[in-house]
């Protein structure tokens, strides 16, 4: 049985994701409880993502300049408090894999809802 990609995408990408959202939100003058606030996890969880104890930035994500423009399109929207990422979950996982953070083959063996969706 496949396990879903979702599963990863919440255990690995998700934390990635914010660490990199919070640490920008914090670049601009934010407090650890704001970000906190913004994004809808705990200040400690922040602190963490400061330090980077907590949600793994890998090198192909930072060298991906599309996907950082990507990302600064994203801070800026939920610095604004114009968008909440936890109800984006699908869209991020979409960006990693269109901006190639993910390749589609490293995925093989799990199953996409959108994919699925996309297919019927």
């Amino acid at each position: 049985m496949s396990e879903l990609f979702c599963s990863k995408v919440i255990s690995e990408i998700i934390p990635s994701f914010r660490a990199i959202i919070a640490n920008k939100l914090l670049d601009k003058g934010m407090t650890q409880k704001d970000v906190s606030k913004l994004l809808g996890i705990t200040q400690p969880a922040i602190s963490q993502y400061k330090s980077g104890l907590r949600g793994l930035i890998t090198e192909k994500m930072i060298k991906n300049k599309a996907f950082m423009a990507y990302l600064d399109s994203i801070a800026e929207k939920v610095y604004k408090n114009k968008l909440d990422i936890n109800l984006r979950t699908c869209e991020i996982c979409k960006a990693t894999r269109d901006f190639g953070v993910i390749r589609e083959k490293d995925i093989k063996e799990f199953l996409c809802l959108l994919q699925i969706a996309g297919s019927n």
